[in-house]
């Protein structure tokens, strides 16, 4: 699977919030010099200077922290995308259909849905920053429809392309749908993301650091859902490996 293309501008965000964080300390050693008259150096080896990428478990572990636990440390920043006839709204689209397409390629949307009648409508970018790492992860917001009134709503971790979040309403196709379970277990052999199930329609990440998910069918709306939840210490109690209700 092809990477998606970058934009110039999503590495300027990430620049920007990263210079939240990293130039306070800049701005208290350049009151040290100051202060003691003297430069001190300390060569850097190719180690200090590697980014390091992150396994996308490890990505949403930090979308987790940042979305469904605000509180903590995490830094964010969110840009609106080009929409559809205006410079640059065919990179967006073409990153909407790329995860359309690994949907219809794993079997999570059924085969009587036609891709084909969708159109990509609006994005928005949002770069996530945790502080005390500095690890960050930018994630596609996407939607598209058709006048069947299917509706997409995709969360694309912009480095792979690949959809790690999706509430979508296929109308079109809602006597089709699969189970609650058998949508959950294609999207995750089709992501190749290790998890362990913890209960019908829930599963843990593996080497996240416990996020869960949830899979969920609504057949009267047409409505397929993989949903991030949150960590498992919070959901069930440290310790505890028995899963929580279901959630409706």
């Amino acid at each position: 699977m092809t990477t998606v293309k970058k934009w110039a501008l999503p590495g300027l965000t990430v620049l920007m919030v990263l210079a939240s964080i990293v130039l306070p300390q800049q701005l208290s050693s350049l009151r040290d010099l100051k202060t003691l008259d003297t430069i001190h150096t300390q060569p850097l080896s190719e180690d200090d200077l590697a980014v390091r990428e992150l396994p996308l478990p490890e990505k949403l572990a930090l979308l987790a922290r940042a979305i469904r636990y605000p509180d903590l440390e995490v830094y964010s920043t969110t840009q609106s995308l080009p929409v559809p006839g205006q410079p640059g709204a065919d990179q967006a689209e073409a990153a909407f259909f790329q995860s359309v397409d690994c949907l219809a390629d794993w079997g999570v949307l059924p085969e009587s849905f036609d891709p084909d009648t969708l159109e990509f409508q609006s994005g928005s970018r949002a770069v996530y920053v945790e502080a005390d790492s500095g690890q960050s992860v930018s994630m596609l917001y996407l939607q598209g429809g058709n006048n069947s009134r299917d509706t997409f709503w995709l969360v694309i971790d912009e480095e792979t392309g690949l959809p790690v979040w999706i509430d979508c309403s296929l109308r079109s196709a809602k006597q089709d749908l699969l189970s609650s379970e058998e949508l959950g277990t294609r999207f995750w052999e089709g992501l190749g993301v290790q998890t362990r199930q913890r209960g019908p329609a829930m599963w843990e990440v593996e080497e996240s650091g416990g996020v869960v998910y949830c899979a969920l069918t609504e057949a009267s709306y047409g409505r397929i859902c993989v949903e991030l939840l949150g960590f498992a210490d919070a959901l069930f109690g440290q310790g505890n490996d028995s899963p929580s209700p279901q959630p409706k």
